[in-house]
């Protein structure tokens, strides 16, 4: 895959750009968040600022979709940027240009933070977007089942560590028994502070949306969660948002979107924190034991 940081690769993006949509774009700088897909400040011939992203490759059909459902959420209210244009490059990398919007992550997350997020998630309620990216069947692969790419062999090429791990999330999901995952939400799928921007006291912006599918809004509690636990914020934080996400399908299916939350972030961790994995570990086993015991 290119490299993120190629400023040489963004301009020839924003070349592709200009052929395919009569869009005029300055290359200005790397945005400062974001450790895994290109995402720069551009701005137009007027000055106009805005943010190109290009990431993964994809096929021109699913970058239209994807467009197409930002289109539709954002008419329903949901506070995203607007996608200015979308498409595929010539070596297959996607690539879309939206509206500039102000604002600052919500890192860290405290409890009125907490409550503006949580009304986001709200927003999401019964907005499937008819996608064919399924997050709750992507939910039963990550916690459930042990594909060889999937996240729970890479928590057991941890070793003993990793094991502690899933047997934590095991027993905890065994006390439910069969769960069954609602499919009539909008999900974001990668919902985390760094993903909301604030600014005088309000959601200015949800940002990086690009995996959004249909699924169950509790797994983006869920990973507002395991956030929660990974970085330390704190009861309080910790309880605003289980409650919320408990009261969307039970405690069993928050459980559930829990665990492939936690197997799914550990291979991010080893990349980007490896000196943190063993405290992050041990923050994901108090998450688990913590939801073993009912509100």
């Amino acid at each position: 895959m290119n490299d993120p940081d190629d400023v040489d690769y963004t301009r020839r993006v924003a070349l592709e750009v200009k052929a395919a949509h009569s869009l005029q774009l300055t290359v200005q700088g790397r945005c400062d968040s974001g450790l895994q897909g290109g995402a720069w400040h551009v701005a137009d011939p007027a000055g106009r600022p805005a943010i190109l992203k290009w990431s993964h490759p994809s096929t021109p059909s699913k970058v239209r979709e994807v467009a197409e459902v930002i289109r539709r959420v954002r008419a329903k209210g949901y506070p995203t940027p607007a996608w200015l244009a979308a498409g595929v490059t010539r070596d297959g990398v996607s690539y879309h240009v939206q509206e500039f919007v102000p604002g600052d992550a919500s890192t860290p997350l405290t409890p009125p933070k907490v409550e503006l997020l949580l009304d986001v998630l709200e927003r999401q309620a019964n907005l499937d977007p008819a996608l064919t990216h399924d997050w709750s069947r992507r939910v039963e692969i990550m916690a459930l089942e042990d594909p060889p790419d999937g996240p729970r062999r890479v928590v057991q090429r941890l070793g003993a560590r990793g094991q502690v791990l899933l047997d934590h999330f095991d027993r905890l999901l065994a006390g439910f028994g069969t769960v069954q995952l609602p499919r009539s939400d909008l999900v974001h799928g990668d919902f985390n502070s760094c993903n909301i921007l604030l600014r005088h006291g309000a959601v200015s912006g949800v940002i990086d949306v690009e995996a959004v599918g249909r699924g169950t809004r509790a797994f983006d509690h869920a990973s507002l969660l395991r956030e929660a636990y990974v970085e330390g914020y704190g009861p309080e934080v910790a309880g605003l948002i289980r409650r919320a996400g408990e009261a969307v399908a039970g405690p069993g299916v928050l459980a559930l979107c829990a665990a492939a939350a936690s197997f799914d972030i550990v291979g991010f961790k080893l990349k980007h924190e490896p000196d943190r994995i063993d405290q992050i570990l041990d923050r994901l086993h108090q998450l688990a034991d913590d939801l073993a015991e009912r509100l």
